[in-house]
C-alpha cells in the first residue's frame, strides 16, 4: 500500500496562513501562549510537536495536519473539525470517520423527531385556537340575544 505523505516546512505553512489572515507574531504569541521571539522560531522551524501544532491549527482556523496527507476536500474538511475537536494525536482512519458520521446521523434522526413532534403541537394549538374562537362567537351571539330580549 502507498501511503502519499507530503514532507512539509511547518513554519513556513504557518507564516504562509498568519500573513494570509493579516495577523502580527505578537497576535499569534498571544494566542497560542508563546512570545514573539518563541514564535519567530516556531516559523523557523520545519517541524513541530503535535499538542502545539493543534493549538496553532485552532489559533489560525486551519487544519495544518492536513498538508501532510491531502485527502479529498468534502472528507478533509469533516477531518479538520474532528482532528480539532481532540483526536489530533491519534491517525484519523475511516473507522474514525465512520464513527463520527454514525454520531451525526442519530443526531439528525433526533432533531427530525423533535420537529416532527413540535409540529404536531402547532397543530394541537391551532385546533384549540379554531375551538377558542367558535366558543367566542357563540358569546357573542348570546351576549346579542339577550341584549333583545331586554
Amino acid at each position: 500500500m502507498e501511503i502519499n505523505i507530503k514532507r512539509v516546512h511547518v513554519g513556513a505553512e504557518i507564516e504562509k496562513r498568519r500573513v494570509e489572515l493579516g495577523i502580527s507574531k505578537s497576535e499569534l504569541g498571544r494566542r497560542i501562549g508563546v512570545t514573539q521571539q518563541h514564535v519567530n522560531r516556531i516559523l523557523d522551524r520545519e517541524t513541530m510537536e503535535t499538542s502545539r501544532l493543534v493549538k496553532v491549527s485552532e489559533a489560525l482556523d486551519y487544519n495544518f495536519f492536513s498538508l501532510f496527507c491531502p485527502v479529498p476536500q468534502q472528507i478533509s474538511a469533516h477531518l479538520a473539525a474532528v482532528s480539532l475537536q481532540g483526536n489530533a494525536h491519534n491517525i484519523i482512519g475511516e473507522a474514525e470517520l465512520a464513527s463520527q458520521l454514525s454520531k451525526e446521523q442519530a443526531e439528525v434522526e433526533s432533531q427530525k423527531k423533535v420537529i416532527k413532534l413540535l409540529r404536531e403541537q402547532i397543530e394541537n394549538l391551532k385546533m384549540q385556537i379554531t375551538r377558542l374562537e367558535s366558543h367566542l362567537d357563540d358569546k357573542d351571539r348570546i351576549i346579542k340575544l339577550l341584549e333583545e330580549r331586554r
